[in-house]
């Protein structure tokens, strides 16, 4: 059986542009901790679906300002000791419409847990702990008020280096995962 490229016929450069730079701006939210970056990004209504990443998470909706609080709160991305990197690679179109676009990508999402007792807010700061995940990172896009906006997040890992769970762990926790993790 051949694989069949997907060559969408009706996707505008003007489309492509703003897809793109709408999943940069989600990416630069979650890395620079920026609440306005991260829901300029979003469509009113969000599902994330990180059921192949963390199964225990499963499929969760959120309004958009919802998620931006529970997604940067130290339960998740918004842990002080954290340092984020989310790259996004090649798209891979698999769906474009007139009101939605799906869209594949290539990621690279790096965590880094900072070493207590560095200055947080130093480029400098010492990292102690890190770990990355490889993962092809689904968006679906849909029109809000003539803009594209992120409705769906649909992470799927390839591969993880280091221990994500224990990397990302509260600051309350501190070093405590790092004796637990040898």
């Amino acid at each position: 059986m051949a694989f069949e490229i997907y060559i969408p016929s009706n996707l505008t450069f003007q489309d492509y542009i703003a897809i793109s730079q709408c999943a940069r701006t989600l990416a630069d939210g979650y890395d620079r901790k920026d609440k306005a970056r991260l829901r300029a990004s979003l469509a009113p209504n969000v599902t994330v679906d990180y059921s192949a990443v963390v199964p225990a998470w499963g499929l969760m909706h959120y309004r958009a300002d919802d998620f931006v609080e529970n997604w940067l709160s130290p339960k998740h991305l918004g842990v002080k000791a954290l340092a984020t990197q989310h790259l996004l690679g090649m798209p891979y179109f698999q769906l474009v419409t007139e009101d939605e676009i799906v869209v594949e990508w290539q990621q690279l999402a790096s965590h880094g847990r900072r070493v207590v007792g560095e200055d947080f807010a130093s480029p400098m700061c010492k990292i102690g702990e890190s770990s990355d995940g490889r993962s092809w990172m689904r968006q679906t896009f849909v029109k809000v008020e003539g803009l594209w906006r992120i409705s769906v997040i649909r992470p799927e890992v390839i591969y993880h280096t280091g221990d994500f769970r224990n990397v990302g762990r509260s600051d309350e926790d501190g070093d405590a995962g790092l004796n637990a993790s040898k």
